[in-house]
């Protein structure tokens, strides 16, 4: 039902080097019948209804001459202008309405603002009408922002739900009072296998739907206002980006992945990423680790990395690997059974061959952490910051990666002239870098030179 590969990123280690890094490539492929398959989805749309949404995006405002109040505040109604909160409906529209969904595939909407309520629960897609009502629906509520009370409505709709692909798709456009309490849900969406795709618009935490997108093994966007520069997302193309979403999400036939790791003595599991179609670091919170899900026509690629105590040399398992899944389209659940992660320690000097593939799945994770550092040291620093800012660049460009290659680029040339980087371009180089990842092979160049590798990766 699955086709598994697990590959080192070198077969050979130094018996004497102390706290190595070792990385091994999991790679997963569904096989062509499973590939067939057409399981059903369900889908909570969680959106925020505060008072910000109402806010104009696109058109040319004409004033009307009349004021109003609205959470406290006036403002002077206009015309022929859309609101964040009429792109969301027309996108929301625009998916019900096309011929992607079927009847086994459910839609429920919740929304929040400083309370939440869910406008419709789990309803057959193709019942559009009663679709249509709930999200007309949306433009009723205003107030503050509370994400929590909306997540934990998507929760007690999703987690009940069993062979089939479980989506919330989170959009938001501001700061939440009750961050901690998102980041907790998150944990419960994660052991149920229910991944969170945020999009979020405005002044929001992009720390905050980084993790819950990371924990859940989703994804997350950057939407903007007018037009998008390299990994942002033009909110006028909110439409296409969450119809997307869904195509991405009917194509993963095998669902709830969880890897259990077992070490030895002297090995320590410290990370694990997916590396391929996009990237999501985990937590190592407890095992089974969930690990999200894999796409039919396509291999989606995880990263496991060991910390590694010195060796006397021999040929020794570090390790081993199982695997569980589900495949909804045939109604059944899979194993792998426990894989040896088996490695040679050599005594004395050696060449540091590499698997290249693998290494380059590893850069890719690695760009999310040099534009981590970047940002953080970005005011105290800017110079240090342009540094790692030049080094995930060329990383990304070799890699292939244009879109993410232009948001750095743009990021560069802002702090070289204002010596700092704003919140914008903050949040486009850090989503960007967590974005859509791009398809190695055994023939690609690798970017870096040995020394170069050793720095950035640990090896």
């Amino acid at each position: 039902m699955l086709n598994v590969s697990i590959t080192p990123h070198r077969e050979f280690l130094p018996a004497d080097a102390p706290e190595q890094k070792l990385f091994f490539m999991l790679k997963l492929r569904p096989t062509k019948d499973v590939a067939g398959t057409r399981p059903s989805t369900t889908f909570t749309f969680v959106i925020d209804t505060s008072g910000s949404m109402y806010e104009a995006v696109t058109g040319e405002p004409k004033p009307t001459g009349r004021t109003y109040f609205q959470d406290g505040k006036e403002y002077t109604e206009v015309t022929g202008v859309q609101a964040k909160i009429d792109i969301v409906i027309q996108s929301l529209l625009h998916l019900i309405r096309s011929e992607k969904l079927q009847m086994s595939d459910r839609v429920s909407i919740v929304q929040f603002d400083d309370q939440a309520s869910t406008i419709i629960e789990l309803t057959p897609a193709t019942q559009v009408v009663q679709l249509e009502d709930a999200i007309a629906n949306l433009r009723k509520f205003s107030g503050g922002t509370c994400m929590a009370k909306g997540l934990h409505q998507a929760l007690d709709l999703l987690k009940n739900e069993n062979m089939t692909i479980r989506r919330a798709l989170l959009f938001t456009d501001g700061q939440t009072v009750d961050e901690y309490e998102c980041r907790e849900l998150a944990q419960q969406f994660a052991s149920n296998n229910i991944p969170i795709t945020a999009l979020g618009v405005g002044e929001f935490n992009e720390e905050l739907l980084i993790s819950l997108s990371d924990t859940t093994g989703g994804s997350q966007f950057y939407v903007v206002p007018g037009n998008s520069i390299g990994t942002q997302i033009s909110i006028t193309d909110l439409p296409k980006t969450i119809s997307e979403e869904f195509t991405q999400a009917q194509q993963e036939v095998i669902t709830n992945l969880a890897v259990t790791v077992k070490t030895v003595q002297g090995v320590k599991l410290t990370r694990i990423v997916r590396a391929y179609p996009s990237q999501a670091e985990f937590p190592l919170i407890q095992e089974p680790y969930p690990i999200g899900n894999a796409s039919a026509n396509d291999e989606t690629v995880f990263i496991l990395e060991f910390t590694i105590a010195p060796r006397t040399a021999s040929k020794v398992r570090i390790a081993q690997l199982g695997l569980t899944y589900d495949v909804p389209g045939q109604n059944r659940r899979g194993e792998l059974l426990p894989q040896n992660v088996v490695v040679q320690f050599v005594a004395g000097q050696m060449a540091a061959q590499v698997d290249q593939e693998v290494m380059s799945y590893v850069q890719q994770c690695n760009i999310a952490q040099l534009v981590g550092q970047a940002t953080r040291v970005a005011e105290q620093n800017p110079q240090h910051a342009e540094e790692l800012l030049e080094t995930a660049r060329r990383m990304t460009q070799k890699l292939g990666n244009q879109a993410m290659t232009v948001s750095l680029e743009e990021a560069q040339n802002e702090l070289r002239k204002t010596r700092k980087l704003s919140s914008g371009t903050r949040k486009t180089v850090k989503m960007g870098s967590k974005g859509k990842t791009m398809k190695m092979g055994s023939d690609i160049n690798n970017e870096l030179s040995e020394e170069q590798i050793r720095k950035v990766s640990g090896t």
